[in-house]
């Protein structure tokens, strides 16, 4: 399943808005893959349970399913961004650095990502 932009959502993570990273957005979108899965047949005619899977095109290891905590989601894209991208810079690491608005912007990003995907 490949998702698409509407205008509405393009015209929602222009670079007009501020407080998310489009370019970070939009190389996000471009490579997330979403399967859907059965686990198991039926049990007593119950329907079988679904999985949701989310895997990144190009960057193996770094999916999460629909079980996975919001946090644990959040962690893994911001895992992948820094070790395998060129997104993050020097102004992510460190205690100093929480506060930093790059470093919030960045997470904004991820948070606004997630909430994407996890709605469609």
């Amino acid at each position: 399943m490949i998702i698409k932009l509407t205008e509405n959502e393009k015209d929602q993570i222009s670079s007009k808005h501020e407080e998310i990273d489009s370019s970070l957005f939009n190389f996000l979108v471009r490579r997330i893959k979403v399967e859907e899965r059965d686990l198991g047949t039926d049990w007593f005619g119950d329907k079988p349970l679904r999985v949701t899977e989310y895997k990144f095109e190009g960057f193996p290891g770094y999916g999460f399913n629909s079980f996975s905590s919001k946090k644990d989601m959040e962690f893994k894209i911001a895992e992948m961004l820094i070790e395998e991208t060129e997104f993050v810079g020097d102004w992510f690491y460190g205690l100093q650095n929480v506060n930093n608005p790059e470093r919030q912007k960045f997470m904004k990003t991820i948070r606004k990502f997630l909430n994407f995907i996890l709605t469609k």
